[in-house]
């Protein structure tokens, strides 16, 4: 998938820097810069024309609402998401067609609800084509089950057999982040077959729809899935 483009507009630098440390690791977002009042910020969209701005609404000479109003009398269409220490602006924001509106401290499970909010829908015909020395095979991403690194190479997993491709784990979860979640350093699945997880001595377990096969989940994503079927 294509990375959006995202500015962080707040005039505290603490703050900046918290939600630049949040995003960094978001692989779906290229943070091209910081403007530290409304008339900066102004001056970088111009410049660089954002997709995304994540936006504090209580700023001296312009606040974050105001310049939200602007940019949409200017027709511009990026998406706002509002970053406040205060909660009584919300109305406000959504007046202005913010796309979420997150409280300060900002927790990053929040964040990425908000994040993918903004992301664009995944193509519903979106395929691989994987070769092989003698056969060129173009598989749909919705028949793919999991996705496990092996080695040099990427198994994936379908319902009834499995292929080996070169792209690596970590373009398919750039290009496809819609489809797959991760699950571990090694694997990937296609969030439209978890079916649940399991919990046995020697770790967490996910069960998938149409495979037998219960891949592993890493401690460090364990919050992610369970937060997935939290939904």
């Amino acid at each position: 998938m294509t990375k959006i483009s995202a500015l962080i507009v707040d005039d505290e630098q603490p703050a900046r820097e918290r939600l630049t440390r949040l995003i960094n690791p978001i692989q779906a977002i290229d943070l091209i810069g910081e403007a530290d009042s409304a008339d900066a910020a102004l001056a970088m969209i111009a410049k660089h024309q954002p997709q995304l701005i994540f936006l504090d609404i209580s700023m001296p000479s312009m606040s974050g609402i105001q310049l939200a109003e602007t940019l949409r009398q200017q027709a511009n269409t990026a998406k706002i998401i509002f970053t406040t220490a205060f909660d009584e602006y919300a109305l406000d924001a959504f007046d202005v067609s913010a796309s979420d509106y997150l409280l300060k401290p900002i927790r990053r499970e929040r964040l990425l609800e908000a994040i993918k909010k903004v992301l664009p829908e995944p193509k519903e015909d979106a395929f691989i084509v994987i070769k092989d020395a003698k056969t060129t095979r173009k598989i749909a991403l919705n028949d793919i089950i999991f996705l496990h690194a092996d080695q040099k190479y990427t198994e994936v997993y379908l319902s009834h057999t499995s292929y080996l491709t070169s792209d690596s784990l970590k373009e398919f979860e750039q290009n496809f982040s819609g489809y797959f979640l991760r699950i571990h350093r090694s694997t990937l699945v296609n969030r439209n077959f978890l079916k649940g997880f399991e919990q046995h001595k020697s770790g967490m377990f996910v069960t998938l729809n149409d495979t037998d096969k219960t891949p592993e989940v890493s401690r460090r994503h364990q919050a992610e899935v369970r937060k997935f079927f939290s939904r």
